[in-house]
């Protein structure tokens, strides 16, 4: 299973790290579908199997990755 790390920078200068796999079509991964957001969006992070994380658009200010890799 290929992973992606990915690092969610807020405006308030927190940061949250999400992992998540690399399967499936380029537009289901993270930094997609932030691209895809409105600012009155709510991004959705985790799965069901493990936790999940509803982060208002509008208070991302970037998200950044580091290499996938296989776990």
């Amino acid at each position: 299973m290929r992973v992606q790390d990915y690092r969610i920078h807020l405006i308030g200068g927190r940061t949250l790290h999400v992992r998540e796999e690399c399967n499936g079509p380029v537009e289901s991964f993270l930094h997609h579908r932030f691209w895809r957001c409105k600012p009155d969006d709510v991004l959705e992070v985790g799965s069901p199997e493990t936790s999940r994380a509803f982060i208002p658009a509008r208070n991302i200010l970037y998200i950044s990755t580091g290499e996938p890799f296989e776990e």
